[in-house]
């Protein structure tokens, strides 16, 4: 892996702590970071808009300049997306249906796009189904997540890292699944980071900790 590579990856939650590990990793105060919000992770998920809705807004009121896009919308128009994330800072992956994303990822192109600009020192932040998609592998997160839900299932991860983060680890809702998904993984050999809803890993080339 480059030791280029910045990722911001968690569960659910986000403080001012983690705002300010992101700001670190980009370089810039909030008011000059220029967010690629991609949340179609939660166009599967029923009665998702509020949450969705409300997590953007909370970037916004911090003062980030957050442009919301939907990868639906730049199928068959990779070269359209490639310019509009390339304008970005960061690229920013919201929760929901880790299948899902992963194919909306590989269907627009955007996933080949993303480890392009990673490599070349963008900012990857996600959250839950967007952490997970970070690692290596998405398998074995059906015990989370309903692969029915994605048109095609694709497992491989983008390979940002070789961590695969389980999210929720302490959140009721979420527990059994995470656990079930967690011990699968290390049994099939993969490097796997339980993170509570409160945690964050930060990684910034070989340097990586997790802030809460």
């Amino acid at each position: 892996m480059s030791k280029h590579y910045k990722l911001l990856l968690y569960s659910l939650g986000i403080n001012d702590r983690q705002l300010h590990a992101l700001n670190r990793l980009v370089g810039k105060e909030p008011a000059a970071i220029k967010l690629a919000f991609i949340e179609n992770a939660a166009d599967v998920i029923p009665q998702s808009e509020g949450w969705v809705k409300a997590v953007r807004d909370s970037f916004r009121r911090k003062g980030y300049q957050v442009e919301p896009i939907d990868l639906r919308l730049f199928r068959n128009r990779s070269q359209q997306l490639r310019d509009k994330l390339s304008g970005k800072d960061v690229i920013w992956l919201g929760g929901g249906n880790t299948f899902y994303l992963r194919w909306i990822l590989r269907a627009s192109g955007a996933d080949e796009i993303i480890r392009t600009l990673v490599s070349q020192g963008k900012v990857f932040s996600g959250w839950s189904a967007g952490a997970i998609v970070a690692g290596p592998t998405i398998e074995y997160f059906d015990s989370m997540d309903d692969p029915d839900d994605a048109p095609e299932v694709i497992l491989e991860g983008l390979n940002l890292t070789n961590i695969i983060v389980i999210p929720h680890i302490d959140n009721a809702d979420f527990i059994e699944g995470a656990h079930h998904t967690n011990m699968a993984l290390q049994a099939a050999g993969y490097n796997t980071l339980p993170l509570g809803d409160e945690e964050v890993l930060v990684i910034s080339g070989d340097d990586q900790r997790i802030i809460e």
